[in-house]
């Protein structure tokens, strides 16, 4: 997908359908549908369809943190169960891994490359 620079971007549910995705790592299984990227390729925005029981191999971000929302189906992340609603954090260099439930599972997740720390209480959020 491509966005318009200063531009909203809304991209409809059956649009969002014909993206095309890829496997993650190889595995048929995980397919992972790009949304956006930011210009340098450091911050990635998708969405991650798993197959019932599917496994997404132990891995870590050395220097980025990963924000997922599961939004449909149940997983296991980092040894913590998680239902469709649920919220993850996953900080750089933690070990992790992904298992799908029993019935299939789509995530929305934002890759990023941790930054400098700055103080963000500026009330503007």
């Amino acid at each position: 997908m491509t966005a318009t620079p200063g531009r909203v971007t809304v991209v409809p549910p059956e649009a969002l359908e014909q993206l095309k995705s890829f496997p993650l790592h190889g595995d048929e299984r995980l397919q992972n549908k790009l949304l956006w990227k930011s210009p340098n390729g450091d911050t990635i925005v998708g969405l991650i369809q798993m197959a019932p029981g599917a496994r997404d191999v132990g891995h870590n971000h050395p220097s980025a943190t990963q924000h997922t929302w599961i939004i449909d189906g149940k997983v296991s992340i980092g040894g913590i169960e998680a239902g469709a609603g649920s919220y993850a954090f996953v900080p750089p260099g933690v070990d992790y891994e992904t298992v799908a439930g029993d019935e299939p599972v789509t995530m929305f997740y934002i890759y990023q490359p941790c930054a400098p720390e700055h103080d963000h209480d500026h009330g503007d959020h």
